[in-house]
């Protein structure tokens, strides 16, 4: 069995070239035999569990500005649900989505309708620039301490290496910089940058 763990990711995929899971404790890799149980009856196709796995990281860390959202209205002819914007609390979707359920008379089913389709179109965009981005990609046979370290693209959950084994994640973070063009201190991937606002002025 195999573990892969790609940068800006939570958790870390196990398969067996076939099936995966998706394993979000390092202390589950410990127990081989369970891991493989797992994986024989909950297992599905690593590029499903692979693209699923990375779309949950990138829905956890999305935020929808209400002025975005509020364009979006706009540009859809919907005025009316474009003022409605205003009202919402929060950046945060999950929020957002239970202010607008909580007050359903308020917002309408035309504005949570909207709001789900502005949604849905903000996830596909934000999984489609980390797809398209390169990342480092840890991989390691399970019960071996070697790890390898590639820079990798997962488009549709299909594992495309830009490189050969690297020796280390620092110098596959060095790569990734060159290619990038970035200083060493913003080595994280984007969805992890949106984490918090407070870290940024921190220096390493």
């Amino acid at each position: 069995m195999k573990v892969e763990s790609w940068q800006g990711i939570k958790g870390k995929l196990v398969h067996d070239d076939q099936k995966a899971i998706v394993v979000d404790d390092d202390q589950e890799l410990a127990d081989q035999k369970q891991l493989q149980a797992i994986l024989a009856q909950d297992g599905q196709t690593i590029d499903e569990v692979r693209r699923a796995m990375i779309k949950k990281t990138v829905k956890r860390q999305l935020k929808t500005p209400p002025l975005k959202l509020s364009g979006w209205f706009n540009r859809h002819q919907d005025s009316h649900n474009a003022k409605k914007v205003e009202q919402l609390v929060s950046e945060k979707p999950t929020h957002q989505y239970k202010q607008i359920k909580n007050e359903m008379t308020f917002f309408g089913e035309s504005f949570l309708e909207g709001f789900l389709g502005f949604y849905g179109l903000e996830v596909d965009n934000a999984l489609g620039r980390y797809e398209h981005n390169l990342h480092v990609l840890e991989t390691q046979e399970l019960g071996q301490s070697e790890k390898e370290y590639y820079l990798a693209t997962s488009e549709n959950g299909r594992v495309k290496l830009a490189t050969d084994p690297l020796p280390s994640q620092q110098i596959a973070e060095e790569q990734l910089d060159k290619f990038y063009q970035r200083e060493p201190e913003q080595t994280q991937a984007e969805p992890v940058q949106l984490r918090s606002q407070e870290d940024d002025g921190k220096e390493e």
